[in-house]
């Protein structure tokens, strides 16, 4: 597909230029850049997990959810989810070990690590945002400490905690 313009030349004729570069640096321009703060999504993450988790803070952790996942998810759900992910216990403890950016797409996944006097804990948030709109959870998963590999999954050089 290519831009057409046209342009009256001398006398009653017609030119037609072809401005196939131009029409696709357009579309180009079109397309938006995501970019992400992993370190900002960490805390968030951290923000989120002290509050559900560590805490037991169902409202204040409900709250922290992003719109969209509060529109499919009732508080009672919310509830049930956490209960059903810590059958045992809940962590004592939170951080976040690792981060995977989702490429094209305004969401980051935030893996953290947990850990009470007779439990591990693994668990991958996925943060929808970006670095300029700040970050709210997406969904939560709490897996056996093993998650897909992926070459774009990076340890973070020093876990992000809840102060900036």
């Amino acid at each position: 597909m290519f831009a057409i313009q046209r342009l009256a030349g001398k006398g009653s004729s017609m030119r037609y230029h072809f401005f196939p570069l131009a029409f696709v640096a357009g579309l180009m321009g079109c397309a938006e850049s995501i970019n992400h703060d992993e370190v900002l999504a960490g805390r968030r993450a951290v923000e989120f997990a002290q509050v559900a988790f560590v805490k037991h803070d169902i409202e204040n952790g409900y709250a922290l959810l992003s719109d969209s996942t509060k529109r499919r998810v009732s508080l009672e759900k919310f509830k049930e989810v956490l209960s059903r992910l810590h059958p045992k216990a809940f962590p004592t403890s939170v951080t976040a070990s690792e981060y995977e950016p989702m490429l094209g797409e305004k969401a980051i996944y935030i893996y953290l690590v947990g850990e009470n006097s007779d439990e591990h804990f693994s668990y991958r948030l996925t943060m929808e945002g970006t670095a300029t709109t700040g970050y709210r959870v997406l969904s939560l998963d709490r897996g056996s400490g093993l998650y897909r590999p992926s070459n774009r999954r990076q340890t973070f050089k020093k876990s992000p905690g809840t102060q900036p």
